[in-house]
C-alpha cells in the first residue's frame, strides 16, 4: 500500500456491499430506503442488522411500527435503489412515483417488494445508536426468495454498491475455499515441510 489517512470524512475501501431496500409500513404510510450498512448477527436466534441515519424518514416508521423488510435485488434494478436512496418519504409516495409493486409479508405488517429476488421480515429487538447512526437489530421471522434465482443458495448477480451512487455486480465467478480445502493444502504442505 502507498497511501495512508489518518481519518476520512467518507470512505469505502471495504466496498462493495449487497443493497437492500428497507421497506417500512405503519398505519397507511410505507417507505423504502436503500441501505449498503447491514449485517447478519445470529443464526440463533437469527439476527440481522441495519444502519439507519436519525435523519431518515424510514427511522420514524420502523420505531413506531416495530418492523421492517430488507428487500434483495438484481443487478438489473439498480434504478429501484437510487431512485428510493435518493429521494425522502417525508415529500413523496415513493410506491407511487415510481410505481413500487408490494406484498404484505406473511408474518409482518411489512412490505414484501415484488421485484425482490430476497426479502427478510424483520421484528425489531434492539436499536442503539452508534454515531451518525441507529443500528436496528431484527429478529428475521420469514424469509421470502426466488428459488430461480437462487443457485445452490448462491445469488448470481447480486445488486451491489461501491460508494459514490455507483453499483456494480459479481461477475459470476465462483471460488470455495472451505475447511476441506484447507485441509488438502495443510495435508500438501506438511508432506512438503514441517508445519
Amino acid at each position: 500500500m502507498d497511501k495512508f489517512l489518518e481519518s476520512a470524512e467518507k470512505y469505502y475501501f471495504h466496498y462493495p456491499f449487497p443493497v437492500t431496500i428497507v421497506g417500512t409500513l405503519y398505519e397507511d404510510k410505507s417507505n423504502f430506503m436503500a441501505a449498503a450498512w447491514h449485517t447478519q448477527l445470529s443464526f440463533d436466534p437469527p439476527l440481522y442488522a441495519v444502519s439507519i441515519s436519525p435523519k431518515r424518514y424510514s427511522k420514524e416508521l420502523i420505531d413506531k411500527s416495530g418492523a421492517f423488510s430488507l428487500n434483495f435485488l438484481k443487478f438489473d434494478d439498480y434504478k429501484l435503489a437510487g431512485f428510493v436512496g435518493r429521494t425522502s418519504g417525508r415529500d413523496h409516495r415513493k410506491e407511487e412515483i415510481f410505481d413500487i409493486q408490494y406484498d404484505i409479508g406473511t408474518k409482518l405488517n411489512v412490505p414484501v417488494l415484488k421485484i425482490a429476488v430476497g426479502c427478510y421480515e424483520c421484528k425489531v429487538v434492539d436499536k442503539r445508536p452508534f454515531g451518525d447512526h441507529i443500528l436496528y437489530v431484527g429478529e428475521i421471522v420469514g424469509i421470502h426468495y426466488d428459488s430461480n434465482y437462487y443457485k445452490d443458495g448462491i445469488s448470481p448477480d447480486m445488486l451491489l454498491y461501491i460508494g459514490n451512487d455507483m453499483y456494480t455486480h459479481a461477475e459470476g465467478a465462483l471460488v470455495k475455499f472451505g475447511k476441506q480445502e484447507v485441509q488438502e493444502v495443510l495435508k500438501e504442505l506438511k508432506g512438503k515441510k514441517e508445519i
